[in-house]
């Protein structure tokens, strides 16, 4: 039995699903939330797929002890929890069609590495001017799963990690149980481009922990982890686990450097798409937001003032592709430096109105931890303390132990504005699980609601205005963990799904092994 095995661990017996299958048919398709619940916890399989075809989603409907005692709610009362309670076991049983594509997707790698191992191995290869063996079974491949050659290329490559034999084997038994999405496991294989199978092993080992901790091991509820909480992991371990890659990928980046055009003929835009550094990047972007904020600000101002409706004002993204289009007509050509700075509208360079989040020791030049431009992602050490030091850019240092935040690292600011600052250097992002909405343009929301919450950092949180209303008006609750900065989300139906911290720090322990037992998972 694998070591992810969990079928057997909820107190309860495996549910025979060959005469299950019988009852929902005998009974028309229907079902009840307990049973979903038990299906839920044994995870995705052969047999789980036919009884999840003959269920009627129509059908489902809540247990007894999912509904109020009649005799104390009114009757209009019972007919409403009726509803939420099938509608529950409805999304209880989109879980279980999710977790069950998961496991179809880790057995078609499996396949297509067994097939594209066995059909190149016999063919032989070529040593002519292109590989003739591979040529041809990737083509085989991209015709039996519709995509292009490139994509099929790119899926045999990935199904060589992720295969019951591969390096990355735990990953494709957790994507088997259905514990994280084909995405999220694709993402991981291309990550290891470039990297020995013991640094592969090592990023493993720190990643997929995090990605699965939010799926409660004996029951199997909640939310898998999105791609791009996965994407931001896999940056920062393989940071730390291979920092010279990173660097030699930061070079190659910068000659890639330029402006494209892109024409959209099919709607009379064009888009331009511009590759520069991070910082540079970020320095850009912000400048452009905080004049079309301001012009769109302007505009809304005038247009009331003329007694018109406000809802002609243009959207904040139109007035950023407005600001750029109109800087750039209207600037001479750029000789110099200087003639850059002039473009962006400022005497000097652009204040950046985001921090830069490192650890004393980093700060000190002691250790090279990674640091953070909060709201963006990992940053390199080294580029990360010459920020520190730039008058241009807000410090914010944090404790390398417990990734929480321990000084601002400055005092200019009045001590309403130093606690937004400071949430927002903590919470970068809007804290619904997988939302990147920038927390400096959202809302800060009382988690709970004033006056019965104070104001104050342990009951704030950044919110984008559609997570605030869902929130406030959508009656989802909201707790935090104060000790580990996590946010928890759970819906009217009880679908409860984690936000977690940003800068909790990455783990180094490598598992399975004899001291730390298996995954924990």
């Amino acid at each position: 039995m694998s070591n992810l095995d969990l079928c057997t661990s909820t107190g309860e017996s495996p549910v025979d699903l060959v005469a299950l299958r019988e009852e929902v048919l005998a009974a028309g398709g229907a079902i009840g939330n307990d049973m979903l619940r038990r299906l839920l916890a044994m995870g995705p399989s052969a047999h789980m797929a036919t009884v999840l075809e003959v269920i009627n989603p129509d059908l489902v409907h809540a247990d007894e002890f999912d509904l109020p005692d009649p005799e104390v709610v009114s009757e209009h009362a019972m007919q409403v929890a009726v509803r939420e309670g099938a509608d529950a076991g409805r999304l209880i049983l989109l879980q279980l069609w999710k977790r069950q594509e998961a496991w179809t997707a880790s057995r078609s790698m499996t396949t297509s590495h067994a097939y594209a191992t066995s059909a190149m191995d016999r063919t032989g290869r070529e040593t002519s001017r292109f590989d003739v063996s591979r040529s041809g079974v990737v083509a085989e491949v991209g015709l039996v799963m519709g995509v292009h050659g490139s994509t099929a290329e790119v899926k045999i490559t990935q199904s060589a990690l992720l295969n019951p034999e591969g390096v990355l084997s735990t990953t494709h038994e957790a994507l088997a149980q259905g514990l994280i999405t084909e995405p999220v496991a694709r993402l991981m294989a291309d990550a290891m481009d470039g990297l020995s199978f013991e640094q592969m092993a090592r990023v493993e080992a720190m990643v997929l922990p995090r990605l699965v901790r939010h799926i409660d091991p004996v029951t199997r509820e909640g939310a898998p982890a999105g791609y791009s909480y996965a994407k931001d992991q896999l940056t920062r371990a393989l940071n730390r686990v291979a920092p010279e890659r990173a660097k030699e990928k930061h070079a190659r980046a910068m000659a890639k450097r330029g402006v494209k055009i892109r024409i959209l003929e099919e709607d009379g835009l064009a888009q331009i798409c511009l590759w520069t550094t991070k910082v540079q990047g970020i320095s850009f972007y912000e400048r452009i937001a905080e004049m079309a904020e301001a012009s769109v600000a302007e505009e809304r101002q005038a247009v009331q003032d003329a007694g018109h409706d406000a809802g002609s004002v243009r959207t904040i993204n139109q007035a950023r592709a407005d600001v750029l289009v109109e800087m750039v007509m209207n600037a001479k050509p750029a000789g110099s430096n200087q003639d850059v700075v002039s473009l962006l509208g400022c005497d000097r360079s652009p204040r950046v109105n985001v921090g830069v989040l490192i650890d004393l020791p980093t700060l000190l030049a002691l250790r090279d931890n990674p640091a953070e431009l909060p709201g963006y992602g990992p940053l390199d050490p080294e580029l990360a303390r010459a920020l520190a030091a730039d008058n241009e850019w807000r410090r914010f240092l944090h404790d390398p132990i417990t990734g929480q935040i321990l000084d601002l690292g400055h005092t200019k600011y009045e001590p309403n504005k130093r606690l937004r600052e400071f949430i927002h250097a903590r919470d970068p992002k809007c804290t619904y699980p997988g939302c990147n909405h920038q927390a400096r343009r959202s809302q800060l929301d009382h988690i709970t609601p004033w006056p019965q919450g104070p104001t104050d950092r342990h009951n704030l949180h950044p919110l984008c205005v559609h997570h605030h209303n869902l929130k406030t008006h959508g009656n989802w609750q909201v707790t935090r963990d104060h000790n580990s900065g996590e946010t928890t989300w759970t819906s009217p139906r009880g679908l409860r799904a984690i936000a977690p911290h940003p800068y909790t720090p990455t783990p180094t322990t490598i598992w399975p092994d004899e001291d730390n037992g298996p995954p924990p998972f």
